[in-house]
């Protein structure tokens, strides 16, 4: 375990010391981590697969994956979502997850549909790090970054009570008890998150911009303290039972909507604990990837269908009849890519699901959508904003004439 640390740790030091000279080349933070991870993973790869699959590991994922979806809520704005497809997107997203379990029974051969939803859980959320250059292309409209950025927060906040049911549901397949019995519990769980999360939320919010307004604290503090909301709010969740993931979300969106004009940057070291967490995940998906024997055709081609056509049709579909242009739908259509929010619900599965079989399915699918997601992505995201970029802006000009 503290050598799987110790090296990890090492890398990413690595990193910080070359990091502008390797952007320059466009070498992004995933793809220096996971060739880094692969590099460590073909000398001797038992040491820290052994490491990841622990009781200690499983639990810096959960807090981990509690972190993420705290600083993803916090990024919502009610400004930028009224001016967005979130809604549709959302929509979209569901029913993506809806499609890949469906089509997963056939594609990977499948009966179990708890497993089937598992998967689907890892394959589909966004996450815009493989393809970050979008937020900040000018030649695509502001409306379809927006909506991009927000689409990419919120959908992780959905899939993680849905994940949650799924895991407990298999765990009562396994157990031959039945699956549908977790639904009870995962309605449980998410209304125990709303009395944990919400309070929370709003108490830290309030509290924090009151002190702030008052002088009775420092920036360096309150950064400590929203770090902790997180942290609380998912120890809270779990002691009594609840979604500790869903309690850390909304506890994100409470502080976000209360919170009033903190000095400095409040956020800046959940942020950067979350960018450090990233490093290391990118990290084991190398290591992991060149260690992995299970990558069967069929996962390859379930997870190219889920960067493809299970978010491609939803979307096109759920956007009928929006404002958006034909080209702006494109564009959302295309950039879905696939990371951080990946691996964390791949780690969390499995770890949950221990000495199964059906481990070599999950890691499998998780590997291929997020390495394959930073190529396509990783690649395509400017050729889709060179050639669509300036179309969707004339379009959109057009109509508002």
């Amino acid at each position: 375990m503290f050598l799987a640390i110790a090296v990890t740790m090492a890398i990413v030091l690595a990193w910080a010391c070359v990091s502008r000279v390797f952007t320059r080349w466009s070498v992004t933070e995933p793809v220096a981590m996971i060739v880094a991870g692969a590099a460590v993973g073909l000398t001797d790869d038992e040491w820290l697969l052994a490491s990841i699959d622990t009781s200690t590991a499983l639990r810096v994922v959960e807090f981990g994956l509690a972190l993420f979806l705290f600083s993803d809520a916090t990024e919502i704005r009610e400004r930028v979502a009224r001016n967005t497809g979130v809604t549709r997107m959302l929509v979209a997203f569901v029913a993506g997850i809806c499609l890949a379990t469906v089509v997963g029974k056939f594609v990977l051969n499948l009966d179990s549909w708890p497993l089937l939803l598992i998967v689907a859980c890892i394959v589909m959320p966004t996450d815009l790090l493989p393809a970050q250059s979008i937020l900040r292309d000018s030649r695509i409209t502001r409306r379809v970054r927006d909506t991009l950025n927000i689409e990419s927060g919120l959908n992780d906040g959905l899939v993680a009570p849905i994940m949650l049911f799924a895991l407990e549901a298999y765990r009562r397949a396994i157990d031959s008890e039945d699956a549908w019995g977790a639904l009870g519990h995962a309605l449980a769980a998410v209304a125990k998150a709303v009395l944990v999360g919400v309070p929370i939320g709003v108490a830290a919010g309030v509290g924090l911009s009151a002190a702030a307004a008052r002088g009775w604290t420092d920036p360096r503090t309150v950064r400590c303290g929203i770090l902790a909301i997180p942290v609380l709010t998912f120890a809270m969740g779990v002691a009594i039972d609840g979604n500790g993931f869903v309690a850390a979300f909304l506890a994100g969106i409470a502080f976000r909507a209360t919170h009033r004009d903190i000095p400095g940057e409040p956020l800046e070291l959940t942020e950067r604990l979350g960018q450090f967490l990233g490093l290391g995940l990118w990290f084991i998906v190398g290591a992991i990837a060149v260690a992995s024997p299970w990558l069967h055709w069929t996962v390859v081609v379930y997870g190219l269908l889920a960067l493809t056509v299970f978010r491609m049709v939803p979307t096109w579909i759920a956007l009928i009849g929006s404002r958006f242009t034909r080209s702006e739908r494109v564009i959302l259509c295309s950039l879905g890519p696939r990371g951080v929010a990946s691996i964390v619900f791949g780690l969390l599965a499995m770890n949950s699901m221990a000495d199964s079989p059906d481990t070599e399915l999950v890691v499998g699918a998780t590997l291929v959508v997020v390495c394959s997601s930073i190529l396509l992505h990783g690649i395509g995201a400017p050729v889709v904003a060179a050639r669509l970029g300036g179309a969707g802006r004339t379009e959109a000009a057009g109509e508002a004439v």
